[in-house]
């Protein structure tokens, strides 16, 4: 490999020497031979030694006075110095120009090289070029002392927890620090170890889950789904959680389901989602479906995948009536003293069997109560996950002091379950009269 590089190296300059010396070859001035110069110099001087003999006759014969003579001498003496020293000169000014001319191409030939040489030193990759074929188990290797760091320090930091076993966010470092090193065991021992000290959170649960999902290979185990509905009953729009439901589903193949969880995290107001990594999850999930030669097209997915007999015509799905479910909120007017108008009120349906993400929700206020609430498909977070996929469903109304989707200790509660979905044009009345311990 080095051998061929510099091999080109080389004859690039030879090509780039080859365009410096051609014009000057070719064009190389001609100098005029010394021989010339010095017959003409003694030509020169045989018509001075002339025209100095007639002025010497015309002054032997009287007819030049003296003064005039050396006038006239001085004259011609002076214009053949002129023309010796011109002649004379010749040589040597045509030997500077042709000096200057070389003076050129020998620069730009040191030149070229050098800089060529320098800026490749400076901005190349030559050390790419050093390096043996066995590039990628050096990078391994690097990744390798890297791994070993971290695991280093995930080893101070365990010894650090068990000189301070009370330290929550401590361990909760530690069971992500788990997750990277692939030790899904321990990871889950360390965010049951968080919730011990905690109490349940949403965050907290989803981080289990999805230790325990890996664990048992990537598949949505009875347990996992008992903690994914769990982590969704405390917080419908827990990150980790719908980004749980999203991976279970692609790794399920179910890439429409997948995109749809994907979505909502996406374009929801929550500032710590990773939105370029969503936007690739959903990327590749499209790519896969384009692979199976299936379009992503989410009203035409949501009708398919309507229920309805196997025989019936397709025609027909299109026909399946929107669910509609009406409900009252009230809230119990001694609990409600104390809070501002403005509190944040979430009204939301949940499947009764299956994944408890909210098939429809909406976000009120306070003053707004009692009030009736109407929930449809419109309020669907995904094309998937729509109320009218629901045989049955359990009605939630929480009034959040924290204004943030979820229960937290001091919200008030209320709920109804089970409802049934298909043609139910019942008034749902629900009561908020459940403080959350």
């Amino acid at each position: 490999m080095m051998t061929l590089f510099w091999l080109l190296l080389a004859a690039l300059l030879l090509l780039a020497l080859l365009f410096i010396w051609w014009p000057w070859l070719k064009k190389q001035p001609q100098q005029p031979p010394v021989s010339e110069a010095v017959e003409r110099n003694r030509q020169n001087v045989e018509i001075f030694k002339q025209r100095v003999g007639e002025l010497e006759q015309d002054l032997a014969r009287g007819s030049l006075e003296q003064s005039s003579f050396d006038n006239l001498k001085q004259e011609l003496e002076l214009g053949l110095l002129q023309e010796v020293d011109e002649s004379s000169d010749s040589p040597s000014i045509a030997t500077q120009t042709s000096q200057r001319n070389l003076t050129l191409p020998v620069g730009l030939s040191i030149l070229v090289p050098c800089l060529s040489v320098f800026l490749y030193l400076q901005l190349g990759a030559s050390d790419k070029l050093m390096l043996p074929p066995t590039q990628p188990a050096a990078a391994q290797s690097g990744e390798g002392h890297q791994r070993a760091d971290f695991e280093q320090q995930v080893e101070q930091l365990q010894a650090r927890l068990e000189a301070e076993p009370e330290n929550p966010q401590g361990w909760f470092m530690l069971g992500r620090s788990y997750l990277t090193l692939e030790r899904y065991q321990d990871s889950y021992n360390a965010f049951s170890k968080v919730s011990e000290l905690v109490g349940e959170h949403a965050e907290i649960i989803s981080q289990k889950a999805q230790a325990l999902y890996f664990l048992n290979g990537n598949q949505l185990t009875a347990e996992v789904q008992a903690l994914v509905d769990r982590a969704l009953e405390l917080d419908p729009s827990d990150p980790g959680t719908l980004g749980l439901i999203g991976m279970a589903a692609y790794e399920a193949g179910q890439y429409p389901e997948a995109i749809a969880v994907w979505q909502t995290l996406r374009d929801g107001d929550n500032p710590d989602v990773n939105r370029e990594g969503l936007q690739q999850a959903i990327d590749q999930a499209k790519e896969q479906m384009a692979q199976q030669g299936i379009e992503y097209n989410p009203e035409a997915l949501a009708k398919a995948a309507a229920k309805t007999p196997v025989n019936e015509p397709a025609t027909d799905i299109a026909k399946t009536p929107a669910a509609s479910l009406k409900v009252l909120v009230e809230v119990d007017s001694q609990l409600q003293q104390g809070l501002a108008p403005e509190t944040t009120v979430f009204v939301f349906a949940q499947a009764v069997a299956g994944p408890k993400m909210p098939l429809a929700a909406a976000k009120l206020q306070l003053r707004d109560l009692p009030t009736m609430v109407t929930l449809d498909d419109s309020m669907a977070m995904g094309p998937m996950a729509k109320l009218s996929s629901a045989e049955q469903v359990q009605i939630r109304a929480i009034v959040s002091r924290s204004g943030r989707p979820g229960t937290e200790a001091g919200d008030i509660q209320g709920g109804v379950s089970p409802v049934d979905v298909a043609g139910n044009d019942t008034l749902i009345k629900i009561m908020i009269d459940e403080v959350v311990q």
